[in-house]
Order: C-alpha cells, then structure tokens, then sequence
C-alpha cells in the first residue's frame, strides 16, 4: 500500500483552502448584500503570526519589512479543506 507523501497532502489542503474561498467570494459577489447567506459565508475567522504592527518593522528607507502573517479562514474555505480531505483519502 503506497502513502502519500506530506508535500502532496499539505498542497491538496492549500488548492482545497484556496478553491473554497474563491468560491465564497463569487457567491459573496452574486448573493445580496443584505443576505443571512451572504454574512454567512463572509464572516471570516482570522490567525495572526509574528508582527503584524508598526512596533515591528525594519525600515530600510527604501524598504521596509514587516515579519508575520495572517491566516483567514470562511466557511467556504472550511468546506474545501473538507473536499480536499475526502478527495485525498478516498480517490488513490
């Protein structure tokens, strides 16, 4: 029995994470504004690495480097690490 290796299992879970969001932006773009639907697939879930303030930056000048990142989850993102997740465990 082959496993799969952690590359492919992390970059199937990333396309899934970035499939979904891409699909919640398009419903985002054709439900109403004042939708339940449309707050529901909008509200976002944010995660916070390293600085993400001015109190943290390296200004060169010319550049200026900020150090972190910040990871934003939806439901649709949710959704397509749940697809991903079946299509990687069922499909070999």
């Amino acid at each position: 029995m082959n496993r799969r290796s952690m590359k492919l299992i992390i970059f199937g879970l990333c396309i899934g994470a970035l499939l979904g969001t891409f699909v919640g932006n398009i419903l985002a773009f054709l439900l109403p504004d004042d939708s339940a639907v449309k707050q529901f697939f909008l509200i976002s879930y944010d995660f916070t690495f390293g600085s993400m303030n001015s109190d943290h930056l390296i200004d060169l000048g010319v550049i200026v480097i900020d150090f972190g990142f910040i990871l934003k989850f939806n439901v649709c993102s949710i959704i397509g690490f749940g697809i991903a997740y079946y299509l990687l465990k069922y499909f070999r």
